[in-house]
C-alpha cells in the first residue's frame, strides 16, 4: 500500500517539471502562504527576466516545502511557471545553522575520496567518515551529531519504481522503525541518503516520509550535492550507473554503532528487519 502510494503520488510531484522550461532563482523567504500553498520570495538572483533580482514574488510549492516554510531563509530553487502561477521545483536552503560547516566537512570529505583506492570503502568494523547533508527539516546535519546513538544507513531515492529495491527498502526501514520502538529503543536512529540529489530535495524527501509513515523524531532523510553523494557512494562501496532514464544501483544496509562505528553490513536489497533488530539489541 505504501509503495502503491508513492508510486501515484510521484507524477503528482513532478507535474511542473514536464509542464515548461525552468530556470534557476535565489532569494529569501518572506512570508509563508498557507491558504495559497505559496512561499513569498524576495528575489537576489535571477536566471531569466520573466522575474528578475529585486522583484517579490508569490510561488507556489510542494506539501513538503510548504511545511519546512524556510520563513527568513535564503533559499535557491528551480522556477517554472504553468497553470497561470509561478512554481518553486527542487528548493533548497542556502543558508542556516551548520550551512558554512557543511562546505568545510564536505570538503575534507572530497579531498580524502580522492585520494582513496578504488578496492577500499567501509566495511563491518570501520569507522564512517563525518560529512554533512539537509535533512527533511531543511536542516544541516552532520552525522557526528547522532554520535551516542547507534543508527541503521541506507541509501535510496525517491523516483526508484523497482518495487524489490528502494521502495522494498523504505518500507523495511519504517517497519524496523515501529519494531525498534515497540521493543524500547527509542534511541536507535535511522538515516536514509538519496541517491538523487538534484530531485530530492528537502521538500520531496518530507513528502517521501510521508507517504511511507516514517516517524520524523528519529529518521533522518538526507539530501547535498551531486559531488558529495558520489563521494559517499565512493566511501561505502555502493555503486550506480544512469540507464533509460533512471538510477541502477548496488545495495547496502549498516547498522552503525553509538561511536560511529559499522557493527554490521548487509549487502544486496534483502535484508529483514530481525536480522538488524538482533544486531543492534547487542550492541
Amino acid at each position: 500500500m505504501r509503495c502503491l502510494l508513492y508510486s501515484i503520488l510521484l507524477p503528482l510531484l513532478a507535474v511542473g517539471s514536464i509542464s515548461a522550461a525552468s530556470f534557476s532563482v535565489q532569494g529569501r523567504v518572506l512570508e509563508v502562504l498557507p491558504d495559497a500553498k505559496a512561499l513569498r520570495v524576495e528575489l537576489s538572483e535571477s536566471a531569466s527576466s520573466d522575474v528578475a533580482a529585486g522583484e517579490t514574488v508569490d510561488f507556489r510549492v510542494g506539501p513538503g516545502d510548504l511545511e519546512i516554510g524556510y520563513a527568513g531563509r535564503l533559499i535557491r530553487a528551480e522556477a517554472v511557471h504553468y497553470s497561470s502561477a509561478w512554481h518553486l521545483e527542487r528548493v533548497f536552503p542556502v543558508d542556516g545553522i551548520g550551512a558554512k560547516a557543511m562546505i568545510d566537512v564536505n570538503k575534507q570529505l572530497h579531498d580524502a575520496t580522492a585520494s582513496m583506492s578504488r578496492r577500499k570503502y567501509v566495511r563491518q568494523g570501520d569507522y564512517i567518515p563525518n560529512f554533512a547533508m539537509i535533512d527533511q527539516h531543511g536542516d544541516f546535519l552532520q552525522i557526528r551529531e547522532l554520535r551516542g546513538k547507534a543508527f541503521v544507513l541506507n541509501f535510496i531515492f525517491t523516483r526508484c519504481r523497482a518495487a524489490t529495491m528502494c521502495p522494498a527498502s523504505t518500507t523495511r526501514m519504517s517497519e524496523l522503525q515501529e519494531l525498534a520502538r515497540e521493543g524500547g529503543m527509542e534511541d536507535l536512529h535511522f538515516v536514509t541518503i538519496t541517491f538523487d540529489p538534484e530531485y530530492d530535495s528537502p521538500g520531496i524527501l518530507r513528502q517521501y516520509a510521508a507517504s511511507y509513515e516514517l516517524e520524523n523524531e528519529n529518521f533522518h532523510l538526507l539530501t547535498a550535492t551531486q559531488e558529495l553523494v558520489d563521494d559517499l557512494l565512493r566511501q561505502f562501496g555502493i555503486r550506480t550507473m544512469e540507464e533509460d532514464g533512471t538510477i541502477n544501483h548496488t545495495m547496502a544496509t549498516l547498522l552503525v554503532d553509538a561511536n560511529g562505528r559499522v557493527a554490521f553490513r548487509k549487502e544486496g536489497s534483502k535484508w529483514t528487519t530481525q536480522e538488524f533488530i538482533k544486531e543492534a539489541k547487542q550492541l
